[in-house]
């Protein structure tokens, strides 16, 4: 199953070259690849630069999310690529390679613009969110590892929200709108969806937060 899953990956990767090409120019690319070659986009070309949707586009149903966002994090985690843009920020969904990694600081080290870096887990989920100017490779390497960490995963709080159902508390992950764990008044127990297992302490303090709340308005 993990083997022909991918090989679905892997031939999405290729439609996607086979579409755009590949260039070496960090202006005209909008992915950098797990080889450290950039995705081209034709961003400098003002009549024929394309968008990252023009990427969404080409991607199965089964992809697609509820937003564009979502969608795009959906491919990233897929094929391990990593989105860009040349004036200021880079969008990461999987951990990134040696090479992408190389890449990267070559377009933010020499580069005018401070670059913000967001790091979202496969569910979309901000994990990380840093302004870099010209950093050293090293600062890099900590960020990812900090980010990609199952013990220091840091969740933004404004990203969940809690709300009352019949008597339990339902924890719900805001860009999607979806229901992800609950926690039952009767019981006092929290359950979650395994894929946001790495929320639960958020759950846990929006939770706490809340039951404050209402004993204090009591």
């Amino acid at each position: 199953m993990i083997q022909q899953e991918q090989e679905v990956n892997k031939a999405l990767l290729d439609k996607l070259i086979a579409h755009f090409g590949v260039t070496r120019f960090s202006k005209d690319g909008g992915y950098i690849l797990q080889d450290g070659s950039l995705l081209n986009l034709q961003r400098s070309d003002m009549d024929n630069r394309q968008y990252h949707r023009a990427v969404a586009a080409l991607l199965p149903k089964e992809m697609h999310g509820i937003c564009d966002e979502i969608t795009i994090v959906n491919l990233m985690t897929a094929t391990g690529i990593i989105r860009y843009e040349a004036r200021g920020r880079v969008h990461v969904a999987v951990k990134p390679t040696q090479l992408q990694r190389r890449k990267l600081f070559e377009i933010m080290k020499y580069s005018e613009h401070s670059y913000r870096v967001l790091v979202s887990d496969s569910n979309g989920a901000t994990i990380g969110d840093q302004f870099f100017k010209s950093p050293q490779a090293h600062e890099l390497l900590q960020f990812f590892d900090r980010c990609f960490s199952d013990g220091q995963k840091q969740y933004r709080d404004d990203e969940f929200y809690v709300s009352e159902e019949q008597g339990d508390i339902i924890f719900t992950f805001r860009p999607e709108q979806r229901q992800i764990g609950r926690y039952q008044s009767s019981s006092r127990t929290f359950t979650i969806m395994p894929e946001f297992g790495g929320s639960l302490t958020l759950f846990k303090e929006q939770v706490e937060k809340f039951l404050q709340e209402e004993s204090s308005a009591v």
